[in-house]
């Protein structure tokens, strides 16, 4: 930025100096500043030429003066510094070829023959008052000056001495020179040197040393052309150099007269370093205001423009140009710019001269003003004024255009948002009125912000509840009110009050995850809980009543599958075990049933009898395992339940007194029969009796059994309980104590079977069987069985009359020779003849040869089984196949009951008695017969 200055009120100095006034005049007052010092001044702050620059100027300068001088550069010590340049007159003395000059140090100039040298080095200063260069001085000695004529130099020891007097004491500087050799200077001149007084200065070779190099050349031009009689110019603003470099600036005015007879230079020199630094100070605040990107005005105390700055003239392009503005007042502007349309205020429009009255008035009236202005085009000012402290006022325009666009555009957006938010919160409320969960949204204080619907329907709460604000005890006063507290948890809490701060304290710090809450009618619900950044806590309140009930459905369901693969498994273990019994037990039956027939009347019949009904029952319990094992439903008939607990304890009267057990029996006389199976329900109360018995054996004296049976009518159901005093039974194991193999009782005493077959026979028979607690200790078992007498349960139709026995052959097929025995001895008893073959392949031979009246075959054979023996039949012999009779000891496998059920042949289940093989033997002989 270029300031023009030609408006600035600055005075032209003075062309001469006090000196030259005559004696007796009165002082003349200084004229001011030109406009050319000022420009001077300016000029002073732009960067001259470089170091070369100025070393090539200076050495061209050298060349004009008279003494003996040369120009040295280096920095180490004086003797080491190199000569780059020097003047005819240092060649002369040196007696050195001007052109091998260049590259001699001052180590060979202090080595020249002559007393009369005397070298001397001085520092040379750039404009900045850095050292660049050195100037070498030759001196000759005092008899090499000339002397002046007597007459002469005492005549100008007269005119120097009135001259000296009448400028020694005056505060400007006075110097007169030749070619720059200092003739005279007075006090002020010398100090500001930096030399003690002026004779000192007179000792200096040249004044060079104390202007910038830059200049040299220039002020050597101008010297010479004064001594020629050139006409001064007007005064020039210098920079100086005091002798250690420091730069300070004086405003020179030079003249030519006559010295000692000879042309010389007077200079008056006038210290104005102090205005120098203001106006340079100045002109660097003027050029960085005009490089604001923000517009500015500076008005002065008379309202009237002192500075304005590049951008203002951009914006407002209408007004005088950036010189022309200067001194125009406030109002001019202001009228501008209502005339030119760049005032958007609407008061304008009105009135257009009371808005401009009104604008100034605003701004004289208030000390700083900050606003933002529009444009007409829509550009966006913030304005900042304010007054001086001088009484002038400032106004600033920053440019917010942008900054405003972005505002409108993030005002825009947010209002977007807003109005997106306001329709989610709709969304959002409509949503949560109108979903079944519950929702509540707690403040920190515990008073609740949000509560939808689902929340008041789930815990039947009236709609003044739903307001926000409402603390969060009042839902719960609501919740006990309503019951949904169980009672023996408010009175753990110690009452209702205490029970609210216990619930607000659990509410208030919510956990992680997903908790359950059991309402007293026996709801579950799911709560999840989740703490906000702001505090407020969320709740979520989920019925998930039928849920609960499927997964504990299903649970039961896995758990009785389960049991079903227990049983399946035992069942198959059975199965074995039974067909392995019933071959052994068959025998012993029918043996025993021949030694009664063959005993007549006596102690071995009744022995025998004896031996027949044990091994009978223990038939009757082999054959209860495989009913169990294979489900088979039980053979219900008409049970009289009192009779049936009489008979079983019957049986283990002197096992129970063996272990003083005392039993009690409180049998109801109005108890309607049951349908059942009387083998499998006294084995149920057997199995009872003898666990109660054993769970007493460690338990002191008295030992007390009690056995009740009861009719609850309004079920329809005969309830037999079984009630000791022993330890009972724990609550943790009582969901699992009819469970297959699980049992409490010591290695080797008990197998876990025994509850596990009383479980499965009794619900068999459409009952159930459950244990408790007995008042008094110990435990209760009670079954529930269904009264009434079903259809099957009618009186079995009267047995035929026996038929009269034929005789015939009869081929028995067993892999049991205890087995064949057997049947080989009853069937000749009755007159039959008998073949017995071990196998279905060994018959098959027999079968080839002959036929039979009758087959008994086993199903169950190695080497060709029942089925394969039929099968084969079929094609070999097939009139045969209606005279096989099948015997098992499985009967209720069920491959085996397929295959009965497409063969149509009878099967008699092991183990058998004697009657009931002669019979089916003379049926199937008397159908040969027919």
């Amino acid at each position: 930025m270029r300031l023009k200055l030609s408006r600035c009120k600055i005075r032209p100095a003075a062309a001469g100096i006090e000196a030259a006034r005559p004696p007796g005049s009165t002082r003349a007052r200084r004229a001011p500043y030109s406009p050319s010092w000022s420009t001077q001044v300016a000029a002073m702050s732009k960067p001259r030429g470089t170091a070369a620059e100025s070393l090539r100027q200076f050495a061209a300068a050298l060349q004009r003066l008279d003494g003996p001088m040369a120009v040295a550069t280096g920095e180490s010590g004086p003797k080491q510094l190199q000569l780059v340049s020097a003047n005819r007159a240092f060649a002369k003395a040196t007696g050195w070829d001007a052109a091998a000059i260049p590259g001699r140090t001052l180590a060979e100039l202090h080595s020249l023959p002559g007393d009369g040298q005397a070298i001397e080095v001085r520092p040379l200063f750039d404009r900045n008052g850095r050292r660049c260069h050195w100037l070498v001085l030759q001196r000759e000695s005092p008899g090499r000056h000339p002397v002046a004529p007597a007459a002469g130099k005492a005549a100008a020891d007269t005119t120097a001495a009135d001259f000296r007097e009448l400028v020694e004491n005056i505060s400007n500087g006075v110097l007169v020179h030749r070619d720059f050799k200092p003739l005279y200077a007075n006090a002020a001149c010398a100090r500001r040197l930096g030399f003690e007084s002026g004779e000192t200065l007179m000792r200096e070779p040249t004044l060079l040393p104390f202007l910038p190099v830059e200049i040299h050349n220039r002020a050597l031009r101008r010297h010479a052309r004064l001594l020629a009689g050139e006409t001064p110019g007007p005064s020039q603003v210098l920079r100086c150099l005091t002798r250690r470099g420091e730069p300070f600036w004086v405003e020179a005015s030079e003249k030519r007269i006559l010295w000692e007879g000879k042309p010389a230079v007077l200079a008056s020199l006038n210290d104005v370093t102090d205005q120098v630094q203001m106006r340079r100070t100045e002109l660097m605040l003027r050029e960085a205001v005009d490089n604001l990107s923000d517009s500015f005005i500076l008005y002065d105390a008379d309202q009237r423009v002192l500075l304005t700055n590049r951008r203002f003239h951009e914006c407002l392009p209408f007004h005088p140009g950036q010189e022309e503005i200067v001194g125009k007042p406030m109002r001019e502007l202001i009228e501008a710019s209502v005339a030119n349309n760049a005032v958007t205020d609407p008061r304008v429009w009105q009135d257009p001269a009371r808005f401009v009255d009104d604008f100034i008035a605003e701004r004289m009236s208030q000390r700083s003003i900050t606003r933002e202005d529009t444009w007409p085009d829509g550009r966006w000012d913030l304005v900042k004024e304010q007054h001086t402290r001088s009484g002038g006022f400032v106004s600033v325009r920053t440019d917010i255009t942008e900054r405003k666009k972005a505002e409108i555009a993030l005002r825009d957006q947010e209002s977007r948002l807003e109005q997106a938010l306001a329709e989610r919160t709709a969304q959002l409320k409509g949503i949560l009125a109108n979903i079944a969960q519950g929702v509540t949204v707690t403040a920190p204080d515990m008073t609740v912000l949000l509560v939808n619907q689902g929340y008041l329907d789930i815990f039947d709460l009236p709609e003044e509840l739903g307001r926000p604000g409402i603390h969060l005890s009042e839902y719960i006063r609501q919740g006990l009110a309503n019951g949904e507290y169980a009672a023996a948890e408010i009175e753990a809490a110690g009452g209702e009050e205490a029970f609210i701060r216990h619930r607000l304290a659990v509410l208030s710090n919510p956990q992680r995850g997903v908790a359950q809450r059991h309402m007293a009618d026996g709801r579950v619900f799911e709560i999840r809980q989740q703490r906000l950044p702001d505090g407020c806590i969320v709740s979520t309140y989920n019925n998930i009543t039928d849920r609960v009930r499927t997964e504990r459905e299903l649970q039961r369901q896995r758990e009785k599958s389960y049991q079903n693969e227990k049983l399946s498994a035992l069942g198959s273990l059975l199965a074995g075990v039974s067909h392995e019994l019933n071959n052994p037990l068959s025998v012993v039956i029918g043996q025993a049933a021949l030694l009664e027939s063959m005993a007549g009347d006596g102690e071995i019949a009744e022995r025998a009898v004896k031996v027949r009904i044990a091994a009978d029952r223990c038939a009757k319990i082999v054959k209860t395992f495989l009913s169990m094992a294979r489900q088979r439903p039980a053979d219900r008939r008409p049970i009289q339940i009192n009779r049936l607990v009489d008979d079983v304890l019957d049986l283990v009267t002197h096992q129970l007194s063996a272990a003083d057990v005392t039993v009690t029996r409180d049998l109801a006389s109005d108890l309607p029969p049951v349908a059942g199976d009387s083998d499998q329900l006294s084995h149920v109360l057997l199995n009872l009796f003898i666990n109660a018995q054993q769970a007493m054996l460690d338990s002191p004296a008295p030992r007390h059994l009690v056995i009740a049976t009861s009719y609850l009518a309004t079920s329809r159901q005969v309830r037999i309980t079984v009630r000791d005093n022993g330890p009972g039974v724990p609550a943790e194991i009582r969901s699992r104590i009819f469970d297959p193999f699980f049992t409490t009782k010591a290695v080797g005493q008990g197998t876990g079977v025994g509850l596990s077959v009383c479980h499965g026979m009794v619900s068999a028979h459409g009952g159930s069987i459950s244990v408790g607690d007995a008042a008094g200790g110990g435990a209760v078992f009670s079954v529930l069985l269904p009264a009434g007498t079903p259809e099957a349960a009618a009186e079995p139709e009267a047995a035929p009359p026996p038929r009269a026995a034929s005789r015939g052959e009869v081929l028995v097929i067993d892999d049991e020779p205890d087995i064949t025995g057997f049947l080989v001895e009853v069937l000749e008893l009755a007159g039959h003849s008998v073949d017995v073959a071990a196998s279905g392949q060994e018959a098959l031979d027999l079968l080839k040869a002959r036929d039979y009246t009758a087959i008994i075959c086993d199903l169950r054979m190695p080497h060709l089984d029942g089925p394969g023996l039929y099968a084969t039949l079929k094609t070999l012999k097939p009139q045969l196949l209606e005279r096989m009779i099948f015997a098992t000891g499985d009967l209720l496998n069920a491959e085996t009951a397929r295959f009965l059920e497409a063969s149509g042949r009878p099967c008699i289940e092991k183990p058998f008695m004697p009657a009931q093989i002669r019979q089916l033997v003379d049926e199937i002989a008397a159908q040969g017969e027919n």
